[in-house]
């Protein structure tokens, strides 16, 4: 077992496309992976896990070949679209994602919100603001009772925060934190709201 620091060792860690901590990859002695456990688990499940991987089942591509029968799934579609992301296979997971918001608009199987969460995020890592703030106001506008639904608020103001848009992203989080005076992301947002307006005091942003 070898463990590095993917944030330091960077070469590494784009060659396996690794881009969630923990990460913990089954290769063969060639180096070629098998698959991988990302996050954290208790030890029996992340046994079994690493067990099914070194036997050939229920690997990524296990998980996709079955994609032509299961593909009419949207609770399946979206597992598959964890996969890719996890293997860091953005195009791939984008591409079921969407197809679980089109497959699903009421958010039936509860998996769109997250979806559309999942694609701002993948935006944001591009540096692709507007479509981060599109897909986030989608949660938000279309499914305001989602668990979604307050980090997708946030996700909007910090698109607008790193975007540059501080008078845009300020009260945002001023409503935020208003709104939700008990929430836990609130002295969060209470932050980045003072840091937004000392800023604009500055003469930062736009």
């Amino acid at each position: 077992m070898v463990k590095l620091n993917a944030e330091k060792d960077t070469v590494t860690a784009a060659r396996y496309s690794v881009s969630s901590y923990p990460t913990i990859m089954v290769l063969k002695q060639d180096g070629t992976e098998m698959d991988r456990v990302v996050g954290y688990y208790r030890a029996p499940e992340f046994i079994s896990q690493v067990e099914d991987y070194m036997a050939g089942r229920n690997t990524l591509a296990a998980f996709a070949a079955m994609e032509p029968d299961s593909g009419s799934d949207p609770g399946y579609v979206a597992r598959l679209a964890d996969r890719f992301l996890y293997h860091g296979q953005n195009d791939e997971a984008q591409k079921r994602y969407e197809r679980v918001i089109q497959m699903d608009p009421a958010n039936r199987s509860g998996m769109v919100d997250d979806a559309l969460y999942h694609l701002a995020r993948m935006s944001r890592k591009e540096k692709d603001y507007a479509s981060d703030r599109r897909y986030a106001h989608r949660i938000i506008e279309r499914y305001p009772s989602s668990d979604m639904h307050r980090a997708a608020i946030l996700e909007v103001a910090g698109a607008y925060r790193r975007e540059g848009k501080l008078k845009a992203a300020l009260p945002i989080y001023l409503d935020y934190a208003k709104r939700f005076p008990d929430d836990e992301d609130t002295p969060f947002a209470k932050e980045q709201a003072d840091s937004c307006r000392v800023r604009i005091q500055r003469g930062e942003g736009v």
